[in-house]
């Protein structure tokens, strides 16, 4: 047999190869390239000196393969190798003999003997192996997410995993497997080990593995529910996934996207598109709700225009090159470009050339012109052959001023412009643009502001569609959400309650220069019209106009490809093309200007097609070392999960559409990298919970028998309607009849949660709870795990494990601080499991804030490792005591008649009072002249007054004394006290014409201390 492919080692060729060698020793025993039967066969290198002694081999031996003319891999007796050697062959290494043949056979026994163990742990445990601690270490082998969710397809399961063991290529088999309430493991489900990217093509049958800019990134498979297990509640269902190392892991399930939903009356409208809208229909259609509702919405237009939807006219004078290509080499060097001055749509399109010649010899080279219509009369030589150059005609045009204010003429992509020009027919230059007139010019954007008290002091919500200009199923989403807001706000509570408490932003288009070319010229356009591409180069030759552009979400400025991030590039000509420099494009700036000129936007949304993602930041990674904008903490992630569920439930509830679990989550992790996108710049530079959204979620279809999973892309542009209402990106099959309708409906009723949950956060007061979970409180010398858990709200949890009092810190530069954040295990992974070691007492403490900045009260957890702590009681009794002593009575001393005079006195007391609180008051339980000094039957005209103070108690100013029915308060205490000093002030008004009696003026005064709390 004789073999020229590609060499595979098989058992079955080594076999039929010593069959053959047997054989052909039989019919010729007297050959002695033959050996007997036992010699070991084995695949070995020979090199000749020329190819035809290695051809000459193939009708003597198994050749597995031939490679350089002068050698050969052949399968060898050692009888034989001693005959080639002692014909001049070289006899080189062994390429293959028995050992490797059984050593490739104990790799595929070991893998088959993995994948079993893997099967048999998934469905049936791990021997000897109880329930799960409440708080484990992580082990090699951690389920991520585990999530059931039912929609039009059918239910399913859904499932990620991480396996500390994986490389990229390499690493040990993986199986799925769960349990309903039975407790009975159904069979295992199997991952493949060979890796996509986040966004690849997921395998019908078995989970996959996910590979990323040269990293493991986790593994995920998603599960038709079938038979009675479509019936299964989420909080029935355990899944284990288990590894051929002998890890496992198991956790429970939670539904996806089945919150309950805020109420809507049953006459609530919607359903206002009736076709796909280009931007100008777009913009009109909010500007006439604007003028309708004004009371609740207002237009708002932005600082700058757009480029617009709009070229310079043009043409490529190439011989017979088509007026709106580039040149073939050939015609390279002879191609003159003209670019008219004035836009197309501005009188570019009416200017016409014309190369000539002029049929004579030895003509000049000339330029006329008459009106917009410019004539080159080309050089000729003596035999009256044409001798001017494409440099020399660019020249020639140039140096006239009318043909120059008309046109600017260019060699093809910086060519030198030697070839001779051939005479050319008159043509008309042409913008190439089909749009009509109406829409052409730079554009007027604005935005639709909604909100019944739009002074700034609402929480906004920022909606914006159609960045990419393909993508016509986000503008009518856009204008299908104003619609509802504002027709419904009269008759529906909750539509009213989002307006009464809201400041909404609209955009129906970011983009409205490439929508108008998608619509009217080239429905594949992604990017703006700017052209960036220098006249020099090819990139910027008139055939290339269809790939002018910037592509919009990759503008902004940060995480840009000018910061090294991946998923942006710097061709002019690309998809991807991030433009010359970070907001380069007025689109950009103006969406800037929006979160910038108002502060209060707090939630955004970016609406995109198609594929059904659900994605926040960060959006973009450094390639090396796959090294991504920082991930927002675990408590920061909890939210944008937590308020993704409230949107994608109000989608599902449309019609039955339930966007992927592994579509739902950070871009860079369940997309690819995009390189200065919108949502990375509103949420690092503003702070903004910032969704990026991809509509046109892909179709599902299980096989009832196989339970195989098939997945449809709907595209960019379906049918709206009936067949034939679609673009040209667009899938328009069976199928997807109204697929551009619904789905511009469904994700109008997402934005709708969407404002629910920036509702729900502007009513927040209330501060977060969180719970600690731990393995021990106390260990005879074994280290103590525990984690955190959430109870009301995701919250951001700051903590301490030295007894020190948690702060508020950066979580991605806690510097000094004994602060920590709660982290995650890894990108899309749980919460990670802290240990606390070192022998002693040791205090926890945390704390956690909310994203609308309550606060948490600080908790403690003490945890004791070889060390015990007993609480005692030491003993002791205080008496009830109140005790007061006066001081030496006061005398205001002689009073001087006739003349108007507040006389003062002073004494003191010391009070001690174990009470609660205390009271010290004075009062005159005389009866008659209750509250005055007397002399015998004479009485001074004023009341006397008294006040106390003290450093213990707090006093009053002087007051009149009260008699014993109504005594006067002079010391209050809210506690016990010792030894308190206290000053007691008397004063006596007496007037000039008061009449005074000789004798002492007296009055005895009771002074008290009292108590409610003994």
């Amino acid at each position: 047999m004789v073999g020229r492919g590609s060499f595979t080692t098989e058992a079955g060729r080594l076999a039929r190869a010593l069959l053959l060698a047997s054989a052909l020793l039989l019919g010729a025993p007297g050959a002695a390239a033959f050996a007997q039967d036992d010699e070991e066969l084995r695949l070995v290198k020979v090199t000749a000196q020329n190819a035809a002694s290695i051809q000459q081999l193939e009708s003597r031996f198994d050749v597995g393969y031939i490679g350089e003319p002068t050698e050969a891999a052949v399968y060898l007796t050692p009888s034989d190798e001693a005959l080639l050697r002692a014909e001049g062959y070289q006899v080189g290494a062994v390429v293959e003999d028995n050992s490797t043949w059984e050593a490739r056979k104990a790799e595929i026994a070991a893998a088959d003997q993995a994948e079993a163990l893997a099967q048999k742990l998934a469905e049936e445990g791990k021997a000897g192996k109880g329930a799960k601690n409440a708080v484990d270490v992580p082990g090699e082998t951690v389920i991520m997410r585990a999530y059931t969710f039912t929609n039009y397809a059918g239910r399913f399961l859904y499932v990620e995993a991480h396996n500390k063991a994986q490389t990229t290529t390499t690493g040990p088999t993986l199986q799925m497997s769960y349990a309903g309430a039975d407790g009975v493991y159904r069979p295992a489900v199997g991952f493949s080990q060979s890796g996509i990217t986040p966004d690849g093509n997921d395998s019908t049958t078995q989970g996959n593995k996910l590979n990323d800019a040269g990293q493991y990134m986790y593994h995920r498979v998603l599960v038709a529910l079938r038979g009675a297990d479509a019936n299964l509640a989420a909080g029935d269902i355990t899944v284990r996934v288990a590894a051929s190392t002998g890890s496992t892991d198991t956790a429970k399930v939670t539904e996806w996207a089945a919150k309950a939903l805020p109420a809507r009356v049953a006459a609530f409208q919607k359903d206002f598109i009736t076709k796909y809208m280009n931007p100008s229909e777009a913009y009109e259609r909010l500007d006439g709700l604007a003028a309708e509702f004004p009371g609740i919405a207002e237009i708002v237009h932005l600082p700058e225009k757009t480029n617009g939807y709009q070229r310079q006219a043009m043409a490529m004078m190439a011989g017979t090159t088509a007026l709106g290509s580039n040149p073939n080499a050939t015609n390279a060097p002879l191609a003159v470009q003209l670019f008219s001055k004035a836009m197309g749509h501005l009188g570019g399109n009416l200017i016409s050339a014309e190369f000539k010649n002029p049929g004579a010899n030895d003509a000049p080279l000339s330029v006329a012109v008459t009106g917009n219509d410019i004539v080159v009369n080309l050089a000729t030589g003596p035999t009256g052959a044409l001798t001017s150059t494409a440099a020399q005609v660019v020249a020639a045009i140039t140096a006239s001023p009318a043909a120059s204010a008309l046109v600017n003429a260019y060699t093809y992509g910086g060519n030198a412009g030697a070839g001779i020009v051939p005479a050319h027919a008159k043509a008309q230059l042409s913008d190439f643009l089909n749009g009509p007139a109406a829409i052409k010019g730079p554009f007027d954007q604005r935005v639709l502001r909604i909100g019944k008290q739009r002074d700034g002091t609402k929480t906004g919500v920022f909606i914006y569609c159609n960045q990419h200009a393909r993508e016509w199923v986000t503008t009518i989403t856009c204008v299908e959400t104003a619609e509802r807001l504002l027709r419904n706000y009269a008759t529906d509570p909750t539509t009213k309650e989002y307006v009464d408490n809201l400041d909404i932003f609209i955009l129906p288009s970011v983009n409205p220069d490439g929508g108008h070319y998608s619509f009217f010229d080239a429905a594949a356009q992604r990017r703006n019209l700017k052209n960036h591409c220098p006249i020099t180069a090819t990139t910027g030759g008139i055939g290339n106009r269809g790939s002018w552009g910037v592509d919009l979400n990759r503008n902004n400025n940060i995480g840009t490809l000018f910061d090294g991030y991946s998923g942006a590039s710097s061709s002019c000509t690309s998809d991807t093309f991030a433009g010359p420099s970070e907001t380069s494009e007025p689109e950009i700036r103006n969406e800037h200007w929006v979160v910038d000129t108002f502060p209060k936007i707090k939630f955004a949304i970016n609406i995109h097609t198609h594929g059904g993602y659900f994605m926040w930041a960060p959006g973009a990674y450094i390639s090396a070392g796959r090294v991504t904008l920082p991930s927002p903490n675990i408590g920061i992630e909890k939210y944008f999960f937590d308020v993704a569920d409230e949107i994608l439930s109000h989608i599902r509830s449309s019609r039955g559409t339930a966007i992927l679990p592994q579509r739902t989550g950070p871009i860079a992790d369940v997309l690819y990298s995009a390189a200065g996108n919108s949502a990375d710049d509103q949420y690092y530079r503003k702070g903004i919970i910032a969704y990026s959204f991809e509509a046109g979620a892909q179709k599902l279809a299980v096989n009832a028998t196989t339970g195989a999973i098939s997945r449809t892309d709907v595209g960019f542009q379906p049918c709206f309607a009936g067949l034939g209402t679609g673009g040209g990106t667009g899938t328009c099959n069976t199928v997807q009849i109204n697929e551009g309708h619904d789905s511009a409906m469904e994700f109008a009723d997402g934005n709708y949660g969407l404002l629910q949950g920036a509702l729900e956060y502007s009513k927040d007061v209330t501060p977060p709870s969180t719970t600690i979970e731990y393995s021990a409180a106390q260990t005879g010398s074994e280290p103590i795990n525990f984690r955190f858990n959430w109870v009301k709200e995701p919250s951001v949890i700051y903590y301490t494990k030295d007894g020190s009092t948690p702060t508020v810190i950066d979580c991605d530069n806690p510097g000094t601080s004994s602060t920590r954040c709660y982290s995650n295990q890894g990108p899309r992974r749980p919460g990670e499991v802290l240990t606390i070691s070192a022998l002693g007492v040791h205090d926890v403490k945390w704390m956690s804030v909310d994203i609308k900045g309550n606060q948490e009260a600080v908790k403690t957890q003490r945890f004791l490792i070889a060390a015990d702590q007993e609480n005692g009681t030491a003993n002791g009794t205080v008496p009830a005591t109140l005790a007061l002593s006066l001081g030496t009575p006061p005398a205001f001393g002689a009073f001087t008649p006739g003349i108007a005079k507040d006389y003062t006195a002073a004494t003191t007391a010391n009070v001690i009072t174990t009470a609660g609180d205390a009271t010290l008051s004075v009062a005159d339980p005389s009866t008659t002249n209750t509250g005055k000094l007397v002399n015998g039957t004479f009485t001074l005209a004023q009341p006397i007054q008294a006040a106390a103070s003290s450093l213990g108690g707090t006093g009053s100013a002087l007051k009149p004394v009260g008699g014993s029915a109504s005594p006067t308060s002079l010391l209050t205490y809210t506690g016990p006290k010792s030894n308190d000093a206290v000053t007691l002030s008397f004063k006596q008004t007496i007037g000039a014409n008061e009449a005074l009696r000789t004798g002492s003026y007296s009055k005895a005064l009771t002074f008290t201390l009292s108590t409610t709390t003994p």
